[in-house]
């Protein structure tokens, strides 16, 4: 949960570039700097919400998968994708590599279905219609979101998926938040320099979490060798030499 958070916080730019044109729509008919709106609170939380049920539903999966085939196969496999992915969402925040946009597009046949709903709930006047739009723009299409329910699948519970998932989001929060108060602190600090340290480091988790499954999938293949080759070169016992 503590990672999850930390990567919802790591990769707030991008879900500025995704999400923060909504939330500074919500400020309309606000005056800047006057702090959150009711608007803009229900909107997140609708959005962290639709996260959550994302997670229930991820971890249910993992765990019914997991019921049905090699739990450590799948743990290793499930990881392995979301290290691959955590590089591909680094080079597009560090570079801008647009690899990721393939990904999103998978999820792009679902928006298409919801993108109407959210239309209609625009211009937004209600908080219950912030709620509704918040909870509707959570299954926007995201490489990043998508990387995070690999984690709430790893998990192999519908508990911990959707814990994961909240974590997530409430990570994103900050940045989000931030928008909708109309500040301009946002506006003021380097969104590049800002961009680029946040792809870093989520490269390194990604390279971090690469690593226990590779490590899993190497270290059979060097033990069997190592047992071969002290088989091999063992010294002949008196039973051998008896023989």
């Amino acid at each position: 949960m503590a990672a999850a958070f930390l990567l919802g916080f790591l990769g707030s730019t991008h879900c500025l570039a995704m999400c923060g044109g909504i939330s500074a729509a919500l400020m309309s008919g606000s005056k800047p700097g006057g702090g959150l709106t009711a608007k803009a609170v229900a909107y997140n939380l609708g959005r962290i919400s639709s996260y959550t049920f994302a997670g229930l539903l991820a971890g249910t999966v993992g765990l019914w998968l997991g019921s049905g085939l090699d739990l450590l196969g799948l743990s290793l496999g499930l990881r392995l994708a979301l290290g691959i992915l955590m590089l591909a969402i680094g080079l597009h925040l560090l570079i801008d590599w647009q690899g990721i946009r393939r990904l999103e597009s998978i999820g792009g046949r679902l928006w298409q279905r919801l993108a109407p709903l959210a239309r209609r709930l625009l211009p937004v006047r209600s908080a219950w219609h912030a709620t509704a739009l918040g909870a509707l723009w959570g299954w926007l299409p995201c490489g990043l979101v998508y990387s995070v329910l690999l984690a709430a699948a790893a998990s192999g519970s519908p508990l911990q998926g959707a814990l994961v998932m909240l974590a997530f989001g409430l990570g994103t929060a900050p940045a989000m938040l931030a928008v909708a108060t109309g500040s301009g602190l946002l506006g003021r600090l380097p969104r590049q320099p800002l961009k680029r340290l946040a792809g870093g480091a989520i490269l390194l988790y990604g390279t971090w979490t690469l690593a226990s499954p590779i490590a899993h999938l190497v270290q059979p293949h060097a033990h069997a060798h190592s047992s071969e080759a002290t088989f091999q070169c063992r010294e002949p016992s008196h039973h051998d030499l008896h023989q």
